[in-house]
């Protein structure tokens, strides 16, 4: 049986599977608590206070991503690995904590404006389906 990997908020899961969106595969930050992720996965944990709400859009960038990832996974047999060592050699330049906070308050802001503009919609789909039903019996 394998064992498990304990994930704790923060932490990044590098999931290897490609896709039309991420070639190489994808990040992704752990923003809901504390929990159990298969071994399958490569977990990193940040050293240093960062900020969720910018990473957790940030490492979904594939433009971001893209070189980075290119330089450390390698294909496996169902998904790409990837190469922490090689991973860890990569730079990347990003805001300062300060700015990170501001960038991930926007768009934090932004996903909720969206998120209810799109139950708005579904709510006027809704009156739209039953007027045309009451109209069309």
């Amino acid at each position: 049986m394998p064992s498990y990997k304990r994930l704790r908020l923060g932490d990044i899961a590098f999931e290897g599977h490609a896709n039309k969106e991420f070639a190489y595969g994808r990040f992704v930050l752990n923003d809901a608590g504390n929990g159990i992720m298969s071994p399958r996965f490569t977990c990193l944990r940040p050293i240093v206070e960062q900020e969720y709400s910018f990473w957790k859009y940030f490492i979904h960038s594939e433009e971001v991503m893209r070189p980075i990832l290119v330089n450390s996974t390698k294909s496996g047999t169902m998904m790409n690995e990837l190469v922490v060592k090689d991973f860890l050699e990569q730079e990347i330049l990003v805001p300062s904590l300060p700015e990170q906070r501001q960038i991930g308050a926007f768009f934090d802001c932004l996903d909720s404006l969206i998120t209810l503009h799109q139950r708005k919609l579904e709510l006027l789909r809704n009156i739209k389906k039953s007027m045309l039903d009451k109209m069309f019996v």
